[in-house]
């Protein structure tokens, strides 16, 4: 079974833990979505609970990482077929989720060269998370949000151009969006995010090298459940949590670091060319894929890396919606929404081992992203 590791970074009090037992507590039974989440022992499913019933329940916040702390949550994805209730595992992920003081407070040299730099150059792909009541206060040019966006978001941006060169998907997370979206929409955080010479390098920097980076809204808690504070806390209101896209992170990561595999085999068949490569607007992906490599989508399965390397049919579905142009997202996700919800439909009664388990993972995953690009369309950055 393939595992995909995942670097969450973000600042003290952005909500990493809370995002993390959110994301359990959502994924923990099969639903809508399609597969569920089994967290690798019983004492971390115990935490998890803990702290989410924390979250639900009591009047203060869960505690965060601490400095020396580097919680590692490894999440296998299962699936179970509606007809005879047996479950299949289909992939792996796991989060590594490091303090946020190690984002901003200073550490000794020996630190920083240890085990946290070793585990940028392994890491599948890095998730960031933006706290959104400090963009929200940074909307308002508010003392609180410059500093974060001067100190904060400085620092780890610098923290991620370790992984410059190493082609892997970035996801920039904006927790607390049920505070947000009170006021301000994706596309004008995105456009005040880009006002940041060190956000928009790196998103250039990026684009440039076809690497994926998204902006993916997020609440653990959803609407009504608290209010911001004047002094930067956050209230509870009494109500139940009710989270919104948690999921969404997750699901993006596989279609995106397929589409970053891709680039990197058709950008070292455009070196040994010497030429530029082009899709042909008039010509099938899949025959194009055939005419620039002899075999096809086979001699592409061979260059992939082994935990690259699906079904033919599910490394389709990757490359289709890869394949599309971000401009074209929105319509693409309107036209195939009912498409997708069929095909994960007649793929989830076909689930009898761990391929057709990952394949209709595949299906479920492809479906999350296709909504997230439909509601949200700035959540794809380019410049």
């Amino acid at each position: 079974m393939n595992n995909y590791s995942i670097i969450m970074l973000g600042s003290s009090g952005s909500g990493k833990t809370v995002f993390l037992s959110s994301l359990y507590k959502r994924l923990s039974t099969q639903s809508e979505l399609g597969f569920f989440l089994q967290v690798d022992t019983a004492e971390k499913r115990k935490r998890l609970n803990n702290i989410y019933t924390q979250v639900a329940a009591d009047e203060k916040w869960p505690a965060g990482t601490r400095y020396s702390e580097v919680s590692e949550w490894t999440f296998t994805c299962r699936v179970q077929n509606p007809n005879d209730l047996s479950i299949y595992d289909a992939c792996s992920f796991t989060y590594l989720d490091y303090a946020g003081g190690r984002i901003t407070e200073e550490a000794d040299e020996e630190d920083e060269s240890s085990e946290f730099n070793d585990k940028f150059k392994t890491a599948d792909a890095l998730l960031g998370l933006l706290d959104g009541q400090k963009l929200c206060s940074l909307m308002k040019n508010e003392k609180i949000g410059k500093v974060w966006a001067i100190k904060d978001l400085s620092n780890m941006i610098q923290e991620m151009q370790k992984m410059e060169g190493l082609k892997k998907p970035v996801h920039f997370v904006i927790s607390k969006w049920d505070i947000v979206e009170q006021s301000y929409s994706l596309g004008q955080i995105r456009d005040r995010l880009l006002e940041i010479d060190e956000f928009k390098n790196l998103i250039k920097l990026r684009n440039q090298a076809k690497s994926t980076v998204r902006l993916i809204p997020v609440s653990a808690v959803g609407k009504g459940f608290a209010i911001a504070q004047s002094d930067g806390g956050m209230k509870k209101t009494g109500e139940l949590p009710k989270p919104f896209q948690v999921e969404v992170p997750l699901a993006c990561i596989l279609p995106d670091m397929i589409k970053q595999q891709i680039e990197e085999i058709l950008k070292k068949r455009e070196a040994d060319q010497a030429k530029n490569i082009e899709v042909k607007p008039d010509i099938d992906f899949f025959d194009w894929l055939g005419q620039l490599f002899a075999g096809g989508l086979k001699t592409v399965q061979d260059l992939l890396p082994r935990k690259y390397r699906f079904a033919d049919d599910v490394l389709k579905t990757l490359i289709d919606w890869a394949e599309t142009p971000a401009i074209q997202k929105v319509a693409f996700a309107a036209r195939r929404t009912e498409e997708l919800r069929k095909e994960q439909a007649e793929s989830l009664i076909k689930v009898a081992n761990e391929e057709s388990a990952l394949a209709h993972s595949v299906n479920c995953f492809v479906s999350i992203q296709n909504q997230l690009s439909y509601r949200f369309p700035a959540s794809e950055l380019t410049i």
